[in-house]
């Protein structure tokens, strides 16, 4: 007899089969049964948990920021040169790719946003925690004399995203040259040209 999930726990396989599906076919072209199907549920299954499909899109997304914020914590705390932890964070922060499945996500939260405050606090939240990492880093650089004085390494760090912002938009486009490599080189190119004495 197989255990029964508990919903939390039904809640979460649906999210990492949305992961698989998203993927797989894109989250512009993400239909419930492809979600249903890699979960070995029913859509109206699905549906129950979720209610509606831009929810799940907005669920699997702050599931891939939560996985990968506890990822970025561990590695950047094991990297001692706060300027080997900028590089590191960035390349974290960009897209692998046009087809990146977390950025592919933000794109179609951003085309519709969700409308309840809850969400919206949360999805904040993650932008916040990218620019109190990046402002805590350089701040550690200030201290060690490796990055020039900041008047506020909270707006810096809030800039630097936004940079990041821009060019994850132009590989997700996949223009030409704009690849992740280009990326991580133009932001880096720009970081540096702030931080560096």
């Amino acid at each position: 007899m197989t255990a029964k999930l508990e919903r939390p726990d039904v809640r979460a396989h649906v999210l990492r089969a949305a992961l698989l599906a998203i993927d797989e076919v894109g989250p512009e072209r993400l239909r419930v049964r492809d979600i249903a199907e890699r979960a070995g549920m029913s859509s109206g299954h699905v549906m129950y948990y979720f209610g509606k499909r831009d929810r799940i899109l907005v669920s699997t997304l702050l599931l891939s920021e939560d996985e990968l914020a506890e990822r970025r914590t561990a590695e950047l705390a094991a990297v001692a040169d706060p300027r080997e932890a900028v590089a590191r964070l960035a390349e974290l922060y960009l897209p692998g790719g046009p087809h990146d499945v977390r950025w592919r996500l933000w794109a179609q939260v951003i085309a519709r946003p969700p409308r309840d405050e809850e969400t919206l606090v949360r999805i904040a939240g993650f932008t916040g925690t990218w620019v109190e990492e990046l402002a805590a880093i350089v701040a550690r650089g200030v201290r060690e004399g490796l990055f020039r004085p900041v008047d506020d390494v909270e707006d810096q760090a809030r800039r630097m995203c936004r940079i990041m912002d821009s060019l994850a938009g132009d590989v997700l486009l996949g223009l030409p040259g704009c690849g992740p490599g280009w990326a991580h080189e133009q932001a880096m190119r720009a970081i540096w040209r702030e931080l560096l004495p």
